[in-house]
């Protein structure tokens, strides 16, 4: 009988284990999962210690190419102070002892080793024999030494069947001076559901007992008494602004924000009062001044350079009024083949009288031919040419200290910084006071006076200014500066009733008696829509912005151990 209970015995304790695989089997039958995680742990006289960890994992039928592993390198102690050690020496094999190919990263204060090889899946269960040192993974107190350490970190979104740990010291230690604890569950838990179980005088093991969900862990304490390691501490984590360089730094950042948040935005304000704003000429502005401004060597300033010098602008109404002002010096004709539709027309070369802006425009508008459809032509360079010449040769002749488009586009790029940099105040700013930013001479401001005199001259319907409005050729010479002032219809409305005739260098659809307003409607509004029609078309056949699109998250990010 006794005989019998004896192989009753032996043969439970044959089966026992493929009970416990059958009941894994079951658990997580169809199911990614890890079937064991067992660390052996042996902790050296030298305060370092050995991690040796045998993962079994299974893939069950998903095709995968390995596993990666994350341990953190940063240890925080319980008074918030955070501490670096080191972990080097990392080897990973298979349990035929053959090695793994594998990559190593740092990332989210944790080391990664990405196990596998990317040109091969893999299914089923499969072993991972890892190996690695870690120095300053110890904490020293007064009275003992300690190891407390996370075995199975709570970051594996598989559950775990079975999980556990044997820590083996360096020396013998009394049993009662031997101390383990060990903790399951989410970060943070208190939960117990583990075994300890010290064996001889210098290993303790630790066994999970019941299987890890997802996002699970196990935590081990091992104290023992000191004298038994040497005391290797971790290297403190020092923020870098808590070092003398970080201090040095966060001054200049701290000062950098003062001067940019608070000096910046008053400095813009000051510098638009003290350098921004025209200086005041002795003339004022006369009610009845019909000739242009001139430049310091008396020559008549053209319409174009007239309109930029009072709005401090080049705008394409100043290129419509040099058009206009061209064809009334005989270089082009400008014909109305229906509303709003025009063609332009060479009439003579370019000669030594005309300014280098002019010859540009010209030669812009008859590159292609003698005779050209406003609608067709390509002037978006030319223009862009044009302008850039118009405030050249304005400050050249003194009028502007400095080019004021270059001066704008300073001021555009400093709200640009700002915007970026989250300095709303310095945007707001640099936009309406430094597109105010560019001012004149002295000169430029008293030739100014002169050009807003001849305004209000254009603009003015006084009868006692009557009799200078029966001139042909005063209508037709000033006609090019009303353009540029978009005051046309104003300047026409005075000759309505005069009897004038067509302008020889205007050709209109309608035939018939000229009327003053509606050749000046033509000129001002049909030309300008039919000219910023061109441009529009073909400003908008250039190349893409060079944006490739995005996905959703953006990238970045991840943690945890898993497969991949």
């Amino acid at each position: 009988m006794k005989s019998l209970k004896v192989l009753v015995l032996a043969v439970l304790l044959l089966v026992a284990p493929f009970g416990v695989r059958a009941q894994e089997s079951d658990l997580y039958a169809g199911t990614e999962h890890i079937r064991l995680h067992h660390d052996s742990i042996s902790i050296q006289a030298d305060g370092t210690m050995l991690v040796e960890e045998r993962i079994e994992y299974d893939f069950d039928t998903l095709s995968r190419h390995g596993i990666y592993r994350d341990i953190p390198y940063i240890k925080t102690n319980e008074n918030g102070k955070k501490y670096i050690m080191d972990i080097s020496g990392f080897t990973v094999r298979d349990e035929a002892g053959n090695p793994y190919k594998f990559t190593e990263s740092r990332e989210n204060d944790a080391i990664r080793w990405k196990i596998g090889d990317p040109g091969v899946t893999i299914t089923g269960a499969h072993t991972y024999d890892m190996s690695y040192t870690v120095s300053g993974a110890l904490t020293y107190f007064p009275g003992h030494d300690e190891l407390y350490w996370n075995v199975i970190g709570a970051g594996w979104p598989v559950p775990i069947a079975r999980a556990s740990v044997t820590v083996a010291l360096p020396s013998g230690v009394p049993e009662a001076d031997l101390h383990v604890a060990c903790y399951t569950g989410a970060a943070g838990s208190t939960d117990t559901d583990c075994v300890t179980k010290k064996t001889g005088d210098r290993t303790v093991s630790i066994q999970t007992s019941r299987p890890l969900n997802s996002y699970e862990g196990l935590t081990v304490v091992v104290g023992f008494p000191k004298g038994i390691v040497a005391v290797l501490e971790p290297r403190e984590l020092v923020p870098f602004f808590d070092t003398l360089w970080g201090k040095v730094v966060l001054a200049f950042i701290t000062i950098g924000a003062f001067l940019w948040y608070i000096v910046a935005p008053i400095a813009v304000i000051r510098k638009w009062w003290t350098n921004g704003r025209d200086p005041k000429p002795a003339m004022g502005e006369a009610r009845a001044w019909f000739s242009p401004p001139k430049n310091q060597h008396h020559r008549p300033l053209t319409p174009a350079e007239t309109g930029t010098l009072i709005d401090e602008r080049a705008d394409l109404r100043d290129i419509y009024a040099s058009i206009v002002d061209l064809a009334r010096r005989g270089y082009l004709t400008i014909i109305e083949t229906k509303k709003n539709v025009f063609d332009l027309e060479k009439r003579n070369e370019a000669d030594t009288n005309l300014l280098p802006f002019e010859r540009e425009l010209l030669q812009g508008i008859f590159k292609s031919g003698d005779r050209v459809s406003v609608k067709s032509i390509d002037l978006t360079k030319t223009l862009e040419k044009v302008k850039s010449m118009l405030y050249e040769i304005l400050v050249h002749d003194k009028f502007f200290p400095t080019n004021p488009n270059t001066l704008r586009g300073w001021y555009v790029a400093l709200a640009v910084v700002a915007l970026m940099s989250f300095n709303p105040i310095l945007f707001l700013v640099a936009l309406i006071f430094g597109q105010n930013m560019p001012r004149k001479t002295l000169f430029g401001a008293e030739q100014a006076a002169i050009a807003r005199s001849l305004k209000n001259f254009l603009t003015s319907q006084d009868k006692q200014l009557a009799f200078q409005a029966k001139n042909q050729m005063m209508f037709e010479k000033l006609l090019a500066f009303a353009v540029a002032f978009g005051v046309e219809e104003i300047w026409a409305e005075r000759f309505k009733s005069m009897g004038l005739k067509n302008p020889d260098w205007y050709q209109s659809s309608t035939g018939g008696r000229f009327n003053s307003v509606v050749f000046a409607h033509s000129l001002g509004h049909g030309m300008s829509a039919s000219f910023a029609a061109s441009i529009a078309a073909h400003s908008s056949t250039g190349s893409s912005s060079g944006f490739s699109g995005g996905s959703s998250g953006g990238g970045g990010g991840g943690g945890g151990g898993g497969s991949w």
